[in-house]
């Protein structure tokens, strides 16, 4: 009966064992630890593109995988961690800002989604606050043309302001499309002075057109003024 009551207990404490294994396994699982949610990346002048990391610490006993990363806007970017992140391991998500166009106060997201089940979805919230030394006129940062014509050119005069508190000096306008050039009125600016914008477009076929401008001063803050165009070029009737 000793021997009995001993292959028993033995029998017990391995099925005990066997079930205590299987939970163990099914409960093995990635586990993501965001220690940031929110990434303030302080002052920044229009134009400048600024970069930050947002660290994934995997605390769970398995592997972490970053599914799928998105983002609130065009302007924001991030790099994909290559691969898993292993139990107890930290990577990071490299995202970049482009701040060219903004003005004021800016909160964009990014939206991460893992493989972890207690916690799939989540957001990281970006801000940052854009200033500028030359401020539209109007507090407008596109110059909008509407529809012109292909081959047809088209003129709009666009007014930018000193408001940097310093004479600022204009060493030209970088423009990435041949479609749009770009004249002004006045090189050197003291404080409160204003230049205008001479936009000309002329599209060479069909289409909506988004570039930005450059407007390129002396100025160690805000070396490169961005000014957006658009356009939509429709084929003459």
């Amino acid at each position: 009966m000793g021997n009995t009551m001993t292959n028993t207990l033995l029998r017990v404490a391995t099925v005990a064992l066997s079930v205590a294994a299987s939970a163990y396994t099914g409960f093995s699982q990635a586990k993501l630890a965001l220690t940031e949610r929110e990434i303030d990346l302080g002052k920044i002048y229009n134009g400048q593109i600024v970069k930050a990391a947002i660290p994934l610490k995997n605390t769970g006993s398995s592997g972490l995988k970053v599914i799928r990363i998105s983002t609130s806007c065009g302007c924001t970017t991030v790099r994909q961690p290559e691969g898993e992140i292993p139990p107890g391991r930290t990577d990071l998500l490299e995202v970049e800002f482009n701040s060219a166009g903004f003005r004021g106060r800016a909160t964009k997201y990014v939206f991460i989604e893992t493989n972890d089940p207690g916690n799939q979805y989540v957001s990281v919230t970006l801000s940052a606050e854009i200033v500028e030394e030359l401020a539209p006129v109007g507090n407008s940062s596109l110059v909008w043309f509407s529809d012109v014509p292909v081959g047809a050119t088209a003129q709009q005069t666009y007014v930018l302001k000193n408001i940097s508190g310093r004479r600022l000096t204009i060493r030209g306008i970088r423009s990435p499309n041949k479609d749009i050039r770009a004249s002004y009125d006045r090189k050197v600016l003291a404080p409160q002075d204003t230049v205008s914008l001479t936009f000309t477009v002329q599209p060479a076929k069909p289409g909506y057109v988004m570039e930005t401008v450059y407007v390129e001063t002396d100025s160690k803050n805000q070396s490169s003024v961005p000014v957006r165009v658009s356009l939509v070029g429709v084929s003459r009737q």
